[in-house]
């Protein structure tokens, strides 16, 4: 029986990165590309305020003409975001996300963040998953004797 995913299977707390609230998008956006991700958690101390996107950044500071060195996080985050217990399923993420319109969700276990999953590493998974299924599917044929690829 193939093991279910979970969100726990995912989460990469080396990738976990936050800032406060009064931290600039510019700050912001230098550490996404210095850590090679999509989000930043905005936060004070262990407690999550919020969550800013590339996309945040985008849409609601560079498309709109604000000044990146001026503009705090807290007037770009998406405040009190949706979160998803460690062992929910990857499905429940992505029904989540579909539903809202997220490209990350924060991973949260007795109120204290400990990872965050974006759309794209539950496609990774889904695509390893998939790989593997027909490396399974191709041994097993093989070896049932089914197909003879000594022919070809």
């Amino acid at each position: 029986m193939p093991h279910r995913k979970m969100l726990c299977d995912l989460i990469n707390v080396g990738k976990l990165v936050s800032l406060p609230g009064d931290a600039t998008a510019s700050l912001a956006a230098r550490k996404m590309l210095e850590c090679q991700v999509g989000a930043i958690l905005v936060q004070a101390g262990d407690e999550l305020l919020g969550i800013v996107t590339e996309r945040d950044i985008n849409f609601r500071v560079v498309a709109i003409g604000r000044n990146p060195v001026n503009t705090s996080l807290v007037d770009i985050m998406t405040k009190n975001p949706k979160v998803m217990p460690p062992e929910a399923p990857l499905v429940e993420a992505m029904n989540l996300m579909q539903k809202n319109g997220y490209r990350h969700v924060p991973v949260v276990e007795d109120g204290k963040v400990i990872g965050i999953v974006s759309l794209r590493d539950i496609f990774m998974e889904v695509r390893r998953s998939l790989e593997q299924d027909i490396q399974d599917s191709d041994e097993f044929i093989v070896s049932s004797g089914a197909v003879d690829d000594t022919k070809q």
